[in-house]
This record gives C-alpha cells, structure tokens and sequence, in this order.
C-alpha cells in the first residue's frame, strides 16, 4: 500500500509540476507521454534490462557518432577559427546524449513494444515511429527539429544494426 501511494503522489507532483508549467500545450502533451512511460505496470513491459542496455549502448554510439560528424562536417571551422575550443565539441556531445537518453530510450523502447509481433514489415514500422518520433519534436525545438530526426535515424541504424548482431527477443 506504501509503494502504491508513494507512485501515485510522485506520478501527481510531476504531472502538476508539467501541466501548471509555462510551457505550450504540445510540449505538455509529449512530456506526458514519454511520462506514462514509467507508471510500474507499463515500466514492468517496457523497461527490460537486456533492452535497457542494449538502448543505452545505442544512445551513447548515437552521441558518439554525430558529434563525430559534426566535428569533420566542421573541421575548416575548426582550422581557420582559433576561438572554437574542445569545450563546443564536448557540449554538443553532452546535448546529444541527454536527448538520446531522455527522449531516445523511451521511444525507442516504445517501438520495440509496437512491433513486437509484427513480423514482416517490422523495420519499416520502427523506421516510421523512430522518425515520426523525431519529426515530433517540432513541437519543442522548432527549426532544430531536422537535427533531431536526423539523430533519430542514426539512433534507428544503429539500434538496427546491435539488434542483428545480438538477438535479444522482446516479449509482451
């Protein structure tokens, strides 16, 4: 009975604290969603720890990679600018990571639960809700909404690519 009141009044204070906030009413929307994701009985079927960590890897080779590509898309910048510092890099990096931790993780734990059974045309389905996800986030981060989808593919190729080499089934 203790754990049942402590999530209701913690599941409470964080919804009064996103409704009651300043922000539009999308952003309330998509914070509530990403939110229910950890009411106990939907964290029991999402959250599974081989998965977890698989994403978990996913989001950090995510970062990893983009913050790469931004550093060689930028390298002239990089040469001819000697203000630009490592301090931008490891910035950009950090951005990335909270985004594909916070944003990333679920949604894509979220896909996973959608194709579960989906056999045939599972890849095509998660690319949809992995992109439509990203696309999504128009809502909250305007025109930096393309690198967020872009960010979201990555996540997608890469989550696709650790899945074939190590099978890990998801179970409803």
């Amino acid at each position: 009975m203790y754990k049942l009141f402590l999530y209701s009044s913690v599941f409470t204070l964080i919804y009064f604290i996103i409704w009651v906030g300043v922000e539009s009413i999308h952003i309330k929307v998509i914070l509530g969603i990403v939110g229910l994701t950890f009411l106990p009985r939907v964290r029991k079927n999402l959250y599974k720890t081989p998965l977890v960590i698989r994403k978990s890897k996913v989001a950090l080779y995510t970062s990893l990679f983009f913050t790469f590509l931004l550093f060689i898309l930028d390298i002239k910048a990089l040469m001819t600018e000697p203000n630009m510092d490592f301090t931008v890099i490891i910035l950009i990096f950090l951005y990335s990571f909270l985004g594909s931790f916070i944003y990333g993780i679920p949604v894509s734990l979220f896909s996973d639960l959608i194709t579960a059974n989906v056999k045939k045309y599972r890849f095509y389905l998660s690319f949809l809700v992995h992109i439509g996800f990203g696309l999504l986030s128009f809502f909250f981060l305007g025109p930096l909404m393309i690198i967020a989808t872009f960010i979201a593919l990555l996540f997608f190729l890469i989550d696709e690519f650790l899945r074939k080499r190590d099978y890990i089934p998801f179970e409803i």
